[in-house]
This record gives C-alpha cells, sequence and structure tokens, in this order.
C-alpha cells in the first residue's frame, strides 16, 4: 500500500486465495455435524456503492455466468436478486438447490469486482445457517481473508458464548478470524 493510499484510507484486499472462501464447502459438513447447522442454500455478498450503473451491470453479468453454469442442468438453476439495505450498502443473493454451485456464483461476482479494479468495493460474503429455528451467520471479510460466526440474539444483541464455541469446531476447517474484535455484527442482513 502506497502513501497515498494509507493517508486517504484506502486499504488493498490481500491477495486473492480462492481457498479462503471455498473452505465453507469442506467446513459445510463440519457445521452440520458438529455445529448443528443447516445451510439456508443461499449466500449474500455486500459492497458499498459502485460508481454509476456498475451495480446493475454487475447484477446481469452475474446472472448470465449463472445461466451459462446451469445450461447442462436447469432444474439446479441458481437465482441473483439484489437488495439494497437500509445502511445504503448493495447485496447479491445468490439462491438454489446445491451449495457448490451457489458458492462458485458469489466467488464469481468477488473476482469479477477484482479484475475491475473495485476489490476496494468488496465487504464481505454472508453465509446463513440456522439452528432449531435460530439465525446464524458466517461471514467471510473480504478485507481479512477470514471467516468470523455471527448469532444475533435479540435486538443488537449478540450470542458471544455460541460463537465462541462455533469459531472452536470450526477452526481446523476454517480460517477463523482470530482478533474478536473484528468479528463482524451485520444487522438486518436481508439473505
Amino acid at each position: 500500500m502506497g502513501f497515498l493510499d494509507s493517508l486517504i484510507g484506502r486499504t488493498k484486499l490481500p491477495k486473492s486465495n480462492e481457498d479462503r472462501i471455498f473452505a465453507m464447502s469442506t467446513a459445510l459438513l463440519t457445521l452440520q455435524t458438529e455445529g448443528a447447522l443447516e445451510p439456508a442454500n443461499r449466500v449474500g455478498i455486500v459492497f458499498r456503492s459502485l460508481p454509476s450503473g456498475r451495480f446493475q451491470q454487475l447484477t446481469q453479468d452475474t446472472v448470465s455466468l449463472l445461466k451459462l453454469q446451469d445450461a447442462s442442468a436447469p432444474e439446479d438453476a441458481l437465482s441473483v436478486r439484489e437488495v439494497k439495505d437500509d445502511l445504503g450498502f448493495e447485496w447479491l443473493v445468490v439462491e438454489g438447490k446445491d451449495f457448490e454451485p451457489i458458492l462458485a456464483g458469489i466467488h464469481a461476482v468477488a473476482m469479477g469486482l477484482l479484475d475491475e479494479g473495485l476489490g476496494d468495493c468488496l465487504l464481505a460474503a454472508v453465509f446463513p445457517f440456522t439452528q432449531g429455528g435460530r439465525s446464524v451467520y458466517w461471514i467471510y471479510g473480504y478485507k481479512e481473508a477470514t471467516f468470523d460466526p455471527f448469532v444475533p440474539n435479540g435486538d443488537h444483541r449478540r450470542d458471544n458464548a455460541f460463537e465462541m464455541r462455533l469459531a472452536a469446531v470450526a477452526k481446523t476447517d476454517l480460517p477463523v478470524e482470530p482478533d474478536l474484535e473484528r468479528w463482524y455484527a451485520l444487522w438486518g442482513v436481508p439473505v
């Protein structure tokens, strides 16, 4: 990072490491068996506002890419919806029947932004799960290239003890953020 970047607060993403986000596919079994979590078969990717018109273009590109991937199996087609949350952040939510294509779709969105030099707009990918009717999220922070659990527990409260247990369960499969102060709390997640 250059002097000017640090002066005006820009951060650079770590060198792209595909294995980091794809670790969720190997961790899925552990999270299901040891954490009693059920995946929601959708993943959201959140980013800061993109340059004018770029959000619509990104959505169109993603839908086109996913249609190409699913042309051989239309029954397994993925859907993409766009959401702008209350804080003005933009989301693409990819939904489907199987987890692997969903993960590949989210990765394609992120790589598209990185290839166009918009990587600093990437914030996080959010993987929703449920446990006995309770919402549980695993959040992949693009800047840190690590995962952290988020378990909302009421009005702007979180279940830190359960989050710590989940991190302990997943630490052999996922690159879990070691600094607890960097664990994201994303309230009102639209996934």
